[in-house]
């Protein structure tokens, strides 16, 4: 405890100036003193958590913030007195605090990036220098701590955004007071060119550093060429000196010898964009087009970097983009084994180059910036353009009739397009003519667009449905429209009737991934739903329930779980009309029940009708064929959930928990997440009750 008590006697002289300023009173003090002292006592336990250290900090952030507020309330501001022992001591504590956590857990990269950011808020520049170079030793592969410290030498005195810190501290931090964009400081380029270069040496394939080198040697020409020209330096230039120089010509007009007689040609080399194309050229040589990240492959890599040079103002744009479609070009070209190229990647490369003209623009300084990715044609110009790209697509169609990628990248754009203009009838209608070639049936077009034109109408269209359906008749995801369309425009029932089976047996096949059999079952729950629903006839509606259970219990080994499903469908059908659990648990027997099976009675079950003790033989019956222990957990869970909500019968979830919590207590995870969602369910129902006693006294009022 001395530790405790030497930190809080450092605190006296602060704590009595805030007083004597009226800012706090006596028993504010008292209580600031004891919450110092619990939390000065839990970071001297034997095993300190980081978050602590951040409950603490964040403490005396929010302090300091009351302060603030009481001081503009007493007019301290109009009339400043000087400064004292409390005026910048407690940001000075939560910076010492979050100190700390650094040197107890130097480890962990967001201790380091709480501190930092802190820091950079308060406008402490030396010390998030500091900061930044300490957790560089400490932390040498991460690009944040590379991009943060480009940040701090490119905008000296802005607090660093928010958004480019991925810290999980989740302190509560006050927001930067800058309104205005952060300046930029030209002297800062030389340390931020270093910071990068080593960053990249350490980490030659970070998407962000690269990213970020290409706009520093971008923006540092572009720095120079507008310092120039606002200096009015704008010689008269030489025919000669531009020959061979596509880019801005004025620019080389600025700082003529401004790198001495014997770096003219530096000079000029730099203004026409030789650097930035290095650096371009290095970016794509170390990331290829094969490489995977969390960001996608390196074609995705390509494209951020095209869209980042569509929006930026400089005239060396076209040139850098030149550069990348060159790139892009030869990646369209081929998919040889060999060069690590996907077909679907060639297809998304190949399309990026055919729609260029319609994103890409000169740059003009009076023109409005967008951003990337949108279209910048208007009129006849835009018009003209959709005409060129329609002749490429359609030509490629005929010469590639066989690759389904091209035809899903393509329609994919297209249907994209079609949603952009769907306010102009005759480009719209322009589209869809592409489109349709696509999506004939002897184009043998590809499951996943067929899907996404259905997902993109506004209404189900039942022809279109069908005809898809008619492509793909086993494919399920294609079917589910078609389903939903029947439903949606159908008046004859009878038809729907010899639909669904059909359908259903159709997307049955074995062989089908994870969500191909989820959507599989959705048809057959919606042919059990459909047979369920009410019928004048119940003789008939039993009836016709024997199909589906029939083929369910036969088809359940090519989609396993369909069986489940109808089951608990009809079961909870004939609950419905009688109610009687015993009769259900016979009928279960009879069948094949499956934990989903009982899931779904469960889930239907009226706790006003059931009494607790049937409830009981259900969860007893549904707890023989849990299997694992997440599905014992679940269906402790479900069942508790139920007799919450029954009058009186808390205690008896509290032990249905407790139970199911020693039954998996060797599976931790599965034990975890059963104390979660418990907790889940005692905080919904205190809340509920909440509201309802609210209900009540409005009531009375």
């Amino acid at each position: 405890m001395e530790k405790v008590q030497f930190q809080l006697e450092a605190t006296l002289p602060e704590l009595k100036d805030l007083y004597e300023k009226g800012l706090f009173t006596r028993s504010e003090i008292n209580q600031i003193t004891k919450k110092r002292t619990s939390f000065e006592t839990s970071l001297i336990r034997r095993n300190i958590r980081k978050e602590d250290f951040f409950k603490y900090a964040e403490y005396e952030i929010n302090l300091e913030r009351l302060r603030k507020v009481r001081y503009k309330k007493l007019k301290y501001h109009l009339n400043p007195p000087p400064p004292s022992a409390s005026s910048f001591s407690l940001p000075r504590r939560a910076l010492y605090i979050l100190k700390r956590a650094t040197g107890k857990f130097p480890s962990d990269l967001s201790t380091w990036l709480a501190y930092v950011e802190y820091a950079s808020r308060e406008g402490m520049r030396k010390i998030v220098g500091k900061g930044l170079n300490n957790a560089l030793q400490h932390h040498p592969t991460s690009p944040t701590l590379y991009l943060l410290q480009t940040y701090y030498h490119l905008h000296p005195g802005s607090p660093f955004p928010r958004e480019a810190i991925p810290s999980t501290s989740k302190l509560d931090l006050p927001s930067a007071s800058a309104t205005q964009p952060p300046g930029f400081a030209i002297e800062g380029i030389d340390p931020a060119r270093t910071t990068l270069l080593l960053g990249l040496r350490l980490l030659p394939q970070s998407r962000d550093l690269w990213r970020e080198y290409i706009k520093l040697e971008l923006g540092w020409v572009e720095a120079l060429r507008r310092r120039w020209a606002l200096l009015g330096i704008t010689e008269t230039l030489d025919p000669k000196d531009a020959e061979g120089y596509d880019g801005d010509i004025n620019a080389l007009k600025g700082g003529e010898g401004d790198f001495g007689p014997e770096g003219e040609d530096a000079r000029k080399a730099i203004l026409a964009g030789q650097l930035v194309v290095h650096a371009l050229n290095s970016a794509l040589d170390a990331i290829p087009p094969h490489t995977h990240s969390e960001e996608g492959d390196g074609l995705d890599f390509r494209s951020s970097l095209i869209n980042m040079f569509r929006r930026y103002p400089s005239p060396l744009r076209s040139k850098c983009l030149e550069v990348l479609y060159e790139e892009v070009g030869r990646i369209g070209i081929t998919s040889s084994p060999e060069q690590g190229q996907s077909k679907m990647r060639v297809a998304k490369a190949r399309l990026m180059v055919i729609t260029k003209g319609l994103y890409d623009r000169e740059y003009y300084p009076e023109n409005e910036e967008r951003e990337g990715g949108e279209v910048v044609l208007q009129g006849v110009e835009l018009v003209e353009e959709l005409g060129k790209i329609g002749k490429e697509i359609r030509k490629s169609l005929k010469a590639d009739k066989d690759d389904d990628d091209w035809k899903e990248v393509v329609g994919l754009w297209l249907i994209s397009m079609i949603g952009r203009f769907r306010d102009n009838a005759e480009l719209t209608e322009y589209l869809q003519s592409i489109l349709s070639t696509i999506t004939k049936p002897s184009s043998r077009p590809p499951v996943s667009l067929l899907v996404a034109h259905l997902e993109s109408l506004s209404y189900p269209n039942l022809d279109l449905a069908r005809s898809f359906a008619a492509i793909h008749p086993s494919k399920p995801a294609i079917q589910l429209h078609r389903l939903q369309a029947e439903i949606a425009n159908s008046t004859n029932a009878e038809s729907l009737r010899e639909t669904l089976p059909e359908v259903a047996r159709q997307v049955t096949k074995s062989g089908l991934n994870e969500d191909e059999r989820d959507q599989a079952r959705t048809i057959w729950r919606m042919w059990a739903s459909y047979v369920g629903q009410d019928n004048d006839d119940a003789a008939l509606t039993e009836q016709g329930w024997k199909l589906p259970l029939k083929e369910s219990l036969r088809l359940d080994k090519n989609v396993p779980g369909i069986h489940g499903d109808v089951l608990g469908l009809y079961i909870n059908h004939s609950l419905r009309g009688n109610g009687d659990i015993k009769t259900m648990l016979e009928m279960v027997k009879s069948y094949q029940p499956t934990f989903e099976t009982y899931r779904i009675i469960f889930t239907s079950l009226d706790p006003s009708i059931i009494t607790p003790g049937d409830l009981k033989k259900v969860y007893d019956s549904w707890r023989i064929i849990a299997r694992t222990s997440y599905e014992k957990a679940q269906a402790a869970l479900l069942y508790a959930k139920v007799l919450l909500s029954i009058q009186g019968q808390g205690r008896a979830a509290f032990d249905v928990v407790e139970t199911t919590k020693r039954e998996v207590r060797e599976d931790e995870g599965v034990l975890v997440l059963l104390e979660k969602e418990w907790k889940a369910l005692i905080d919904a129902e205190a809340q509920d009750e909440d509201e309802d006693d609210d209900e009540e006294m409005d009531e009375s009022d």
